[in-house]
């Protein structure tokens, strides 16, 4: 088993775990997120109730400013003008990039920010779904995830986070990095279950992995 860093959810701070488990550090805390939400405020007039609320429940604005601040690029990678479009390079190139530290996902219908991040496993690099509400990291084809970014019914709002690795920070009210592997926590923790939408999601592709890159 390879050791894998994740933070499970507390309260309404999916937000913040997002953040934590795309950096795989707890570096960037809910006192920043609080800081975010005043700075807004202050640049734009905006009420600080409009980004956060007791316990959490940041907005995309809070998010994306707590990372920018910390010296981290981040690019909104699906245009929607006309139609849901990929706007920056395949997560395949993305993956050769050492400054490529992984996606941000907002999903607007569930109101929940979940994060795509790189991991080097067997020697190899992949990309991992994490999600705080899960029980763990859960290994995703690049064309799985992009697809969830651009089908409607899903409409992940992805935001492409690059710059250098992040100090480590260990959690503090979580427990540490747990060994997770393809989405399968030890034995002692039971065995991860992917969604029924997302194996089905899953066998449509895999009938379809010889077709053109989405």
């Amino acid at each position: 088993m390879d050791m894998m860093f994740f933070v499970r959810q507390q309260s309404n701070q999916c937000g913040l775990h997002a953040i934590q488990n795309l950096f795989k550090s707890a570096l960037i805390t809910a006192e920043d997120l609080h800081t975010s939400c005043e700075d807004i405020n202050k640049e734009t007039g905006d009420a600080i109730t409009n980004h956060e609320s007791f316990g959490g429940d940041w907005s995309v604005s809070a998010v994306i400013k707590a990372i920018t601040v910390q010296g981290y690029s981040v690019t909104r990678s699906v245009n929607t003008k006309r139609q849901r479009d990929w706007c920056v390079d395949s997560i395949d190139t993305l993956m050769k990039r050492d400054d490529f530290r992984g996606f941000i996902i907002h999903q607007p219908q569930s109101r929940h920010f979940t994060c795509l991040r790189p991991e080097e496993v067997g020697g190899e690099r992949h990309l991992y779904y994490v999600d705080s509400q899960a029980r763990g990291p859960i290994r995703i084809s690049p064309k799985l995830a992009v697809r969830r970014c651009l089908e409607p019914a899903y409409a992940w709002e992805p935001f492409l986070i690059s710059g250098p690795e992040m100090n480590y920070v260990g959690p503090q009210n979580s427990p540490e990095p747990v060994s997770i592997y393809e989405g399968a926590v030890s034995e002692e923790q039971g065995k991860f279950q992917p969604s029924a939408g997302f194996l089905r999601d899953w066998e449509e592709l895999s009938k379809t992995m010889s077709s053109k890159t989405i």
